[in-house]
């Protein structure tokens, strides 16, 4: 099958959620011998690493890289198309001449399939639908206008917020309309899909992302290289793990330091507020400011932790810390969207005398070299490459 992916974003460094769960679908496709025709956006200014480059042409056959709010022109088209689209949706329209080539040489390719990866991206996947009467499929990664008003709940500036806000604008909308369209939805998270049936959309199937391979491996690693007790790892310029993260070091992270005594907390991700960095510092943790590569430090930690207390879709770092083979401590709100078994597999509670709790005996039931818990073929049944060719699968039917 000749796929057309179009990507939220470029997908490397996979330095967060959605990038990860984007990247690996795109390895999958490839491990499954589809050919690639990858779209992304590129945010005004950035420029990707070489190495990304590399790994991105090694996964598809044909790519076209655009950008979002690149210069003054495509500012204001963004706004002339407001009067129809939401925001997010309206930063993503190629400009006509643009859009026009691109079409062309996507006919020329002669695709089977549009996939499509998240809301943002859906007008140019739309229109190559129609314009080429190729099916479409849509991957879901969230409730989006939900989402995206508890981000703008949680912001902690007033810029931020009218931003966010604006970019609920008509966003419900858009994407009941995706799921309207779409030859096949595939949700991340079995709550959301259950939360658009109730609305009467019923044309979604439940699509686990896929694990990370390097990450998977860590569950081998010896005990004496972790030298981590205690890891979170995630995007730090999200409110939602801002707001979890202020919620462990206010009130729980108290309680561990009483209870367990003196241990290494690290806390790695994407972008760090300075605010957020003086905490960390305060808590005599370690801070891991933009790593390249999740799988070392996932190697070396005994525990892993996900004081989620906000958002929709599944937490692509439940996920990965599930497959780390160690002992996972999070919220409800972190194992949403999971189905039961795999949540049977972590270790949840709200509150910070019962998370202090868990991870107290998590930490030493770990140093007492009690070993990692083998969940390899769980991991690959449900969130494998063969769980990608199931949903193929379904669109080809």
């Amino acid at each position: 099958m000749r796929i057309v992916h179009v990507l939220h974003e470029f997908p490397y460094p996979a330095n967060s959620g959605i990038r990860c769960d984007m990247g690996r679908r795109l390895a999958a496709f490839a491990q499954l011998g589809h050919p690639v025709f990858a779209i992304g956006w590129l945010a005004a200014g950035e420029v990707p690493d070489a190495a990304d480059v590399a790994a991105f042409e090694a996964l598809t056959d044909e790519r076209e890289l655009l950008r979002v709010g690149a210069g003054t022109a495509e500012r204001l088209r963004r706004v002339w198309n407001l009067r129809r689209h939401p925001s997010y949706i309206a930063a993503r329209i190629p400009a006509q001449a643009e859009r026009k080539a691109l079409i062309e040489r996507v006919r020329a390719w002669r695709p089977d399939l549009i996939w499509l990866e998240g809301a943002h991206p859906s007008w140019l996947a739309l229109e190559l639908s129609r314009r080429l009467g190729v099916p479409l499929a849509y991957r879901s990664h969230n409730i989006e206008f939900r989402y995206v008003a508890e981000q703008a709940r949680l912001a902690p500036t007033l810029r931020q917020t009218l931003a966010l806000r604006a970019g609920t604008w008509g966003l419900e909308a858009a994407e009941a309309r995706l799921h309207r369209e779409a030859a096949r939805v595939f949700d991340i998270s079995v709550d959301d899909m259950a939360y658009w049936r109730s609305r009467g959309l019923d044309n979604a199937s439940w699509l686990a992302p896929q694990p990370d391979p390097a990450i998977l491996a860590t569950a081998a690693a010896p005990e004496a290289a972790r030298d981590i007790d205690l890891l979170f790892m995630g995007s730090l310029s999200s409110p939602n793990n801002i707001a979890g993260l202020e919620w462990y070091f206010e009130r729980v992270h108290p309680l561990v330091a009483e209870r367990l005594g003196a241990h290494r907390l690290t806390i790695a991700g994407r972008r760090p507020p300075a605010a957020l960095a003086q905490r960390v510092a305060a808590a005599g943790a370690e801070l891991v400011a933009d790593p390249r590569d999740a799988a070392p430090l996932f190697a070396r930690a005994r525990v892993m932790m996900n004081p989620i207390l906000h958002g929709s879709g599944v937490n692509i770092k439940t996920v990965d810390m599930l497959a780390t083979g160690r002992t996972v401590v999070t919220t409800t709100k972190g194992a949403r969207g999971l189905p039961a078994e795999v949540v049977a597999e972590l270790r949840t509670d709200d509150t910070p005398e019962g998370f202090a709790d868990l991870i107290v005996a998590a930490v030493r039931d770990a140093r007492a070299a009690a070993g990692g818990i083998d969940r390899a073929a769980l991991v690959q049944r449900i969130f494998g490459a063969q769980a990608v060719a199931d949903a193929l699968a379904e669109v080809a039917a």
